[in-house]
């Protein structure tokens, strides 16, 4: 029996395989938590740039906005927001991982999560609404795994994609859907 027969189902980096374990528990722990609970995990976790306001409004600290712009990544609005963020960062985390260290990874993951937050934040100073999830972060892993793939290092191969042309239609259509979630939310969520 060849090596690669043996496998295992899921052969994602430990850094991504501890980012959807961490994910997963926070969303348990706001399940099964009381309704006054889980309001503070929100307001304490949540990102709301109407809380430190770019327009000098704001009343948290550096601390209480690093928490936040932090933190939101690791909530998630329902099962569904949870899986499909989780499957795509197993898909696309898993191909950037492989090419850093577990450190480099985690960063790249963080600071992609956070510029999205902050440029959210920009274009919407004033929101009250939570902001949630880790999709920033998520689209970066994309960006990086669609980057590889157009780019390949010498020594590695182009995975996930093999073709250019397939890495450019699927950052078009990766594009298009997030503007269409964008425009149109009420037809992801009903």
């Amino acid at each position: 029996m060849a090596p690669q027969d043996n496998a295992p189902i899921l052969n994602a980096p430990v850094a991504v395989r501890w980012l959807v374990s961490i994910t997963v528990v926070a969303h348990l722990v706001r399940v099964l938590a009381t309704e006054k609970l889980d309001n503070t995990i929100l307001e304490v976790f949540g990102f709301m740039p109407a809380r430190f306001g770019l327009d000098g409004a704001g009343s948290i600290g550096l601390d209480g906005l690093l928490v936040m712009a932090v933190g939101h990544m690791f909530l998630h609005a329902d099962w569904m927001h949870l899986v499909l963020n989780m499957a795509f960062l197993l898909a696309f985390g898993s191909a950037v991982g492989r090419r850093m260290g577990a450190v480099q990874f985690l960063l790249l993951y963080l600071l992609c999560g956070l510029a999205a937050a902050f440029f959210w934040a920009w274009l919407y100073p004033p929101q009250v609404a939570l902001l949630l999830g880790a999709s920033g972060a998520i689209s970066g892993m994309v960006g990086a795994a669609a980057r590889v793939s157009i780019w390949p290092p010498h020594s590695g191969s182009a995975l996930p994609f093999w073709r250019r042309s397939t890495v450019i239609s699927f950052v078009v259509i990766w594009l298009a859907l997030n503007i269409g979630f964008g425009i149109f939310p009420i037809f992801l969520s009903g």
